[in-house]
């Protein structure tokens, strides 16, 4: 059944606040290795910031490091309860507003929430979060963006192979971009959603399964949004 980007985000938000309300304070206070400035109880900060500044229209510099930064800072020394008492409040509203525009919004909206998730789940060791959906069409969306990014550049054609392969993953994997082929990257869903969104370092992007590539340094930047994690993030 298809889902818009609202109903992703309402299904998926559900989970994370039923995530955060098992949590104690105490593994609120636990820092996150794939955010390293942030504590798990910044990621909900964050997460209540979101949904505060798209309702109240502060949407100069989104998804920027400083818009996302002053919603955490603005909630230092509240508790982890308070935090998800304000994003359950406000998430709501917030996707009332944006229903009408349903497919039309920033994917990212929930791509992120998805991420931090996982973020929370990776630090405190709690595997899990069955988003098989949401995983597969965040996948299908990121290898859209890596195959026009390579073919953009003045790098071969890079054959992207996603291993396994959920049966609904519409997401193609033939090369797109002009002249010979380089080879290919097959790579498991979560560690593409993972790499795509900067939660593996370099060594680890380099150590996946690379095939007849020469360099595949030299595709790392067009396969990250952001930049490589600075140190190895291990995940359960």
């Amino acid at each position: 059944m298809h889902m818009n980007l609202i109903e992703r985000y309402q299904f998926n938000r559900t989970s994370f606040q039923l995530l955060g309300r098992s949590l104690s304070e105490s593994q609120g206070q636990v820092n996150v290795a794939a955010t390293p400035e942030w504590t798990v109880s910044d990621i909900f900060a964050h997460m209540a910031g979101v949904a505060d500044d798209i309702l109240a229209g502060r949407l100069e510099g989104v998804a920027t490091d400083p818009w996302t930064e002053t919603q955490v800072q603005a909630r230092r020394g509240r508790s982890l309860s308070e935090l998800l008492e304000e994003w359950e409040s406000k998430a709501p509203a917030l996707e009332e507003l944006l229903m009408p525009m349903a497919d039309q919004i920033d994917p990212r909206l929930v791509i992120d929430l998805w991420t931090h998730e996982q973020d929370v789940r990776g630090a405190l060791g709690i595997p899990g979060g069955d988003r098989d959906k949401t995983l597969n069409w965040i996948v299908e969306q990121i290898v859209a963006g890596w195959l026009k990014q390579i073919e953009r550049s003045d790098l071969n054609a890079l054959q992207i192979e996603i291993w396994p392969a959920p049966a609904d993953l519409q997401a193609q994997s033939d090369p797109m971009t002009s002249g010979e082929t380089a080879g290919s990257l097959r790579i498991a869903p979560f560690e593409a959603a993972r790499l795509a969104l900067g939660r593996r370092s370099r060594q680890q992007i380099l150590n996946y399964n690379w095939s007849g590539v020469a360099d595949p340094a030299a595709y790392i930047d067009l396969l990250v949004v952001f930049s490589p994690a600075i140190q190895d993030i291990i995940e359960a």
